[in-house]
């Protein structure tokens, strides 16, 4: 379990050093803010084509080949980020950091499912989260500060930190590679398709899509959203701050009956948290719109971290163990595609109109989709 944590903290701290910082670099270099979300979306849509293809790359080359080849195309192409702020490039160089950041993020999960039994899931995925969590705080937080005092390039540069864990990978793909066969070998059943898996999952679905969709917006837009680059990381800080606590207990929770609000409830925080985004836009420049922009950066922290786990957690137990591959995928896949989606889209909205704007519409999506994500009894 450790070397798997290991390899998701690298993987996470690279992902999350260039997130809010490849947006404002092309921004810099004259982009527009269609431009810099342009910039996400493409990172999250090569991470979507990756993770689709994952599972038959690991049952045609196996497991530590793969999450070797995830590692590299994750951190080599960061640092070209740093040679030009030119659109094109940053936008080349994030589809493939998509695709090694897919391989990894598919890998990462289904890891989890083999090297932890069903009954512990929970606080492995507390665990996982933290590990996911804990560079998102050190590092998406502090970029746009990092970034001011070290200068941008060196920002990007330090994004090649994922080939750390080249040292002990193939070790932890052996391993896995084995655990994989034991456990094709131990099914009851045979796995779904997607369609009926999906059938299974999609309400855990929703509500990872409602926030993650939020959460991608204001870490790709901080800089633009907060009057100043110390109130950027600020915000940031309240996010991911708020994030990982959040990530843990709501793992906890998962294991535990009588949990069925929990879900529901996060994706209301959501559209909570958005409003706070809209309140400081609307009063900037003042004390209280301060004050609302880490309120509402709080709010959606918590919302952002305690639905990653708890939808995860219901996700595997709906699908159960013989889709617990395809269920990975499909978790992935709606993390990405929020993210990437919401920050194309808020960034669409903002330059026809406001920010404030599109993170008014964020909150009114998720408050009507907050009523479909309630856990469904058996």
């Amino acid at each position: 379990m450790r070397p798997l944590l290991a390899t998701v903290v690298m993987a996470f701290t690279g992902f999350s050093l260039l997130l809010p910082i490849s947006p404002a670099w092309v921004i810099a270099g004259g982009a527009t803010e269609l431009g810099a979300g342009a910039v996400t979306a493409l990172l999250m849509l090569f991470t979507i084509i990756a993770q689709l293809r994952v599972n038959l790359a690991l049952v045609r080359f196996g497991w530590a080949p793969v999450l070797a080849a995830g590692v590299t195309l994750l951190a080599l192409p960061a640092p070209l980020q740093a040679l030009t702020s030119d659109l094109t490039l940053v936008l080349v160089s994030s589809a493939l950091r998509g695709l090694g950041f897919g391989i990894l993020t598919v890998c990462g999960a289904t890891a989890l499912t083999l090297l932890v039994p069903e009954s512990q899931r929970g606080r492995a995925v507390g665990a996982y989260g933290l590990a996911v969590a804990l560079p998102q705080l050190a590092f998406a937080s502090s970029a746009p500060m990092l970034s001011e005092v070290l200068s941008p390039p060196a920002v990007l540069t330090f994004g090649a930190v994922p080939l750390l864990a080249l040292t002990w990978i193939f070790p932890l793909g052996r391993r896995l590679t084995a655990l994989a066969v034991n456990a094709h070998e131990r099914a009851d059943a045979a796995p779904r398709s997607f369609v009926p898996v999906m059938a299974l999952v999609w309400t855990s679905l929703l509500a990872l899509v409602l926030t993650t969709s939020v959460g991608g917006a204001l870490l790709t837009f901080s800089d633009q959203i907060a009057p100043s680059p110390g109130l950027a990381t600020a915000a940031l800080l309240c996010f991911t701050g708020f994030a990982a606590p959040a990530r843990w207990a709501a793992a906890a929770l998962s294991d535990r009956p009588g949990a069925r609000w929990v879900i529901p409830g996060l994706v209301l925080t959501t559209a909570l948290g958005a409003a706070g985004i809209i309140a400081s836009l609307v009063i900037a420049g003042s004390i209280m719109g301060v004050v609302w922009l880490l309120a509402g950066a709080t709010l959606l922290g918590l919302a952002y971290g305690g639905l990653q786990s708890a939808t995860m957690v219901r996700a595997f137990r709906d699908a159960g163990p013989q889709n617990a591959a395809r269920a990975s995928v499909m978790w992935n896949v709606t993390f990405d595609l929020g993210t990437g989606a919401g920050a194309l889209l808020v960034g669409a909205l903002a330059q026809g109109t406001s920010f404030a704007v599109a993170f008014g519409v964020a909150s009114v999506v998720a408050i009507l989709g907050a009523a479909f994500t309630r856990e469904r009894t058996k």
